[in-house]
């Protein structure tokens, strides 16, 4: 059997690390990084990113969430500007175009992803600016974009190497990347071992370390200019929703019940410290990687 290369750098040093949800990963014996052997061609995607992924799958309620997911968009839109606070900015993997909403404000915004259950909704505010389809394959226009974007994104995608290289083509010379994804190196990581939150195949298919995803960058022809973490609001029903499933969150906190209420309406920050917020320069022409 070919052994399965590291997603993140494509080293074929690979030796076994865990099996999880019946999937096996792979750590890279030169970046750090996991790759599972899951796979998620754009067919699959397409089934799989539907409405119930949104509503019960990696999400309790999504849209319901759409207050709080704005206000760590808000964020994130804080961190960019000083990098670049105008122009055209394309978000990959937009889902209901909830950054959208945010970004308008200072760029001006398309967005494309592949789930046509996200994409419909996205379409009621922002008409044809969104496309349902796949990065690789779409008719974007190359050195077109101030500003890529991909909040939670390259962890799901079979092919990110490709996809990075692509987002890269898609800038103009001194234009942004900016994405977020989940740090296997990070100290919280660590702690909890298969345990990680993060880990959930066939969802995420690439688990990056800070030396991975620089080197899949550096790939790709993009220079990255700043590495932090990225913390979160989360409302309390969701956090539930992850920790114990659906069915005992449903049994516990039955709906229309004012524990249930309870726990919609409350909600906190956190930064664990393993999700990274990277962001990433199309360098000019003559400026070293």
């Amino acid at each position: 059997m070919k052994p399965l290369a590291c997603r993140a750098c494509g080293s074929v040093r690979t030796e076994p690390y865990l099996r999880i949800r019946g999937f096996d990963l792979v750590r890279c014996a030169h970046c750090g990084s996991a790759t599972t052997d899951a796979q998620m061609d754009t067919a699959r995607a397409r089934a799989y990113y539907q409405g119930s992924y949104f509503r019960g799958g990696d999400y309790e309620d999504y849209p319901r969430d759409e207050s709080i997911i704005k206000s760590n968009f808000e964020r994130f839109a804080q961190a960019m500007i000083p990098h670049g606070p105008h122009g055209r900015l394309l978000e990959v993997g937009c889902a209901y175009g909830f950054f959208m909403d945010v970004a308008q404000k200072h760029w001006d915004v398309e967005g494309i992803d592949v789930s046509e259950a996200a994409i419909n909704d996205a379409r009621g505010r922002h008409g044809p600016r969104v496309t349902c389809g796949d990065l690789l394959s779409a008719p974007l226009e190359f050195g077109g974009y101030d500003w890529v974007v991909a909040w939670d994104v390259i962890e799901h995608v079979d092919r990110p190497r490709d996809y990075l290289q692509r987002m890269g083509q898609l800038l103009r010379p001194g234009g942004h990347l900016a994405l977020t994804t989940g740090d296997l190196g990070s100290l919280a990581a660590r702690l909890m071992g298969r345990r990680w939150r993060l880990l959930t195949p066939p969802s995420h298919l690439t688990y990056f370390t800070r030396k991975g995803i620089r080197t899949a960058l550096r790939q790709a022809g993009l220079k990255v200019i700043s590495s932090a973490t990225a913390g979160y609001e989360r409302s309390l029903s969701f956090a539930v929703f992850r920790m114990i499933g659906s069915a005992s969150s449903s049994r516990l906190f039955p709906e229309g019940s004012s524990r249930r209420r309870w726990i919609e309406r409350t909600h906190f920050y956190v930064d664990l410290g393993d999700i990274m917020f990277v962001t990433a320069r199309s360098p000019v022409v003559g400026e070293p990687l």
